[in-house]
């Protein structure tokens, strides 16, 4: 079966809550319409008969306070019209003028009538015949009876019917409109929002492709479409950057390699033209360059596992301002051959971690160090706690990172030197393995640098103190 586009099913659904929206508002309107104009009605039919009472007890005062058949017979004849049949009696209870007496025949008609009008209205309407009898009272003296009938509890007449019969059409005709108008709507809204995820599922289409070029212009001002727009751009500028990255890595690895197994190659070419003979200065040579390729190897096979979700930590509770001194004694040496002042300070910052992962992590930073930092420079070393994370930073007056490489310089063989001369050595590793090793503990290494000035790298770390 083809799946249905976004933009068909967005109409549709936009169609079916227009669609049930309009039921229901309707169904509301209907229920409550009728129920006022039933509530109108009832309100009408009990003021009629209030102002009948009156009107024919005002009929006895103006006859000279007696009672006028001729004005009864007038007055009850009127009132049919109105549906309501009129009997009223003198104070003796004798029966003057009964509507039913004087005209039997269009009295049921009159009922028969508004049995049908309401029988159109509500097929299940139950009603029937009523009477109310009122005194009638002239200073304050009873006079007689005043007996009137209607169908009941309440009725609409033909002119109702007709009000009720158009306000409906009004009703239906309002429907179909905003229906239509739902529909155009929905349909300009549908497009408005498959738009934008069609120009996404195009743009991934060309990322999955290898094509990270592509880049959205989100114009919308749905938050979640600008959201989703950005994200995309930011996964197309990741996997670009990460290509990079990847072909750049491609190129270290062969030059790494390339050094001394060209190396290896003109050595013993060089022994077995002759133009060599295999002495120990040769040989070393050779070793050399091997002992470089197993480093290179094996750093790598190290960064492979810090990097992995299974490696083992042999957690300690230790001083980390301890162990920086103490790796910093370990370079002493190397700082004073090159002419590079090493101190280390702070306070005592206790950490739960793999003592010897955090060492090697503080030997490559201050190996790092010593790289760039010229003769005269100074490495400085600070421990402290901050919050619940135990920081050391390595300071150095070095030469700086440019702003270009400082997001790269965590990956594996970048070097902001390209030259790669022996002078700034190493395979470009060091600064990998240090980060996956802070990771695997749940910290992380930072750094910031200005050109000329130099570079802090800092180590932060889960602070355990308090739960130990």
């Amino acid at each position: 079966m083809k799946p249905i586009s976004l933009r068909i099913k967005l109409t549709l659904s936009f169609l079916m809550v227009a669609l049930f929206s309009l039921a229901l508002v309707g169904l509301f309107a209907n229920v409550f319409l009728g129920r006022q104009f039933e509530n109108y009605a009832t309100a009408r039919l009990n003021q009629t008969i209030s102002n009948t009472v009156e009107q024919v007890t005002d009929l006895y005062v103006r006859s000279g306070e007696r009672w006028n058949v001729s004005s009864l017979d007038e007055t009850g004849m009127s009132l049919l019209t109105d549906g309501l049949i009129l009997r009223v009696a003198d104070a003796s209870g004798t029966v003057l003028w009964d509507a039913q007496v004087h005209n039997n025949g269009m009295c049921l008609r009159i009922l028969e009538n508004m049995a049908q009008n309401m029988q159109s209205y509500h097929a299940n309407f139950q009603g029937g015949y009523e009477e109310q009898s009122f005194p009638a009272v002239v200073d304050g003296t009873a006079v007689g009876t005043v007996t009137v009938g209607y169908y009941g509890p309440y009725y609409f007449s033909d002119t109702d019917l007709q009000f009720l019969s158009a306000l409906n059409r009004l009703l239906l005709i309002a429907g179909a409109i905003s229906l239509a108008a739902c529909i155009l709507v929905g349909t300009f809204l549908a497009r408005r929002l498959a738009k934008p995820i069609t120009d996404v599922i195009s743009a991934t289409g060309k990322i999955a492709t290898g094509d990270y070029r592509e880049r959205l212009s989100p114009k919308e001002n749905t938050a979640e479409l600008t959201a989703l727009s950005h994200s995309v751009n930011s996964l197309a500028a990741s996997l670009e950057e990460q290509e990079s990255l990847r072909k750049r890595l491609t190129a270290d690895v062969a030059h790494e390699l390339r050094t001394p197994l060209t190396t290896l190659q003109s050595t013993v070419e060089a022994m077995l033209d002759g133009v060599w003979t295999p002495s120990e200065e040769h040989l070393s040579s050779c070793r050399e360059e091997i002992l470089r390729l197993t480093k290179l190897v094996d750093e790598l096979g190290t960064l492979a596992r810090y990097e992995s979700d299974t490696l083992a930590l042999n957690c300690v509770l230790f001083d980390l301002r301890q162990l920086a001194a103490q790796t910093a004694q370990n370079c002493e040496s190397d700082a004073q051959k090159k002419g590079v002042s090493l101190t280390v300070s702070g306070e005592k910052t206790t950490v739960f971690a793999d003592r010897d992962k955090i060492g090697q992590v503080i030997m490559n930073l201050l190996f790092n160090a010593l790289k760039f930092t010229p003769k005269g420079g100074s490495i400085s070393l600070e421990s402290k706690t901050e919050g619940n994370q135990a920081i050391l930073s390595v300071r150095d007056t070095g030469c700086g990172i440019a702003p270009e490489d400082l997001p790269f310089i965590f990956e594996r063989f970048y070097r902001a030197d390209p030259s790669r001369n022996r002078d700034t050595g190493g395979s470009g590793i060091g600064l990998a393995i240090a980060q996956a090793i802070a990771k695997a503990h749940g910290g992380e290494i930072s750094v910031k640098s200005t050109v000329d000035e130099g570079s802090t790298f800092t180590l932060a770390l889960p602070n355990h103190q308090h739960s130990i």
